[in-house]
């Protein structure tokens, strides 16, 4: 079973600590296997109730860093003038090896929004 991690908490309660408008988004694939896991972190997200909706962003293939680039696009697009602040929660592990290794999903989707987007990127690493 999926479960929510310190680190959502944490990214959480930093977002809402800096921002009027906080929303939470998930890239969603549409694979099985990765409907199953959707579905159980919708589950999950409506059990904990954090007081925020979960937002699922559908991808047709496996990207990460375009589909959210494409999502903080529309509400810039809206408001021209309105400061967007995108927060990446990252783990990240004690040991300098062990980081180079660590999956880069955090760089890939900070790559992504500063080539497609004028959003201030924040990057919350939650070390190990």
């Amino acid at each position: 079973m999926f479960s929510l991690s310190r680190l959502s908490s944490e990214a959480l309660t930093a977002a809402v600590s800096i921002g009027d408008e906080v929303r939470v988004a998930t890239v969603c694939h549409s694979e099985p296997e990765d409907r199953e896991y959707t579905a159980a972190l919708t589950r999950d997200w409506d059990l904990w109730n954090p007081g925020v909706p979960l937002l699922r962003i559908p991808s047709a293939c496996r990207a990460l860093g375009r589909p959210i680039a494409a999502y903080v696009r529309e509400p810039a697009a809206r408001a021209p003038d309105t400061r967007i602040t995108v927060l990446i929660p990252e783990a990240e592990p004690a040991r300098l090896r062990q980081r180079l290794l660590q999956n880069q999903r955090g760089a890939v989707v900070a790559h992504a929004l500063r080539r497609d987007t004028d959003a201030v990127i924040c990057r919350l690493r939650f070390r190990l």
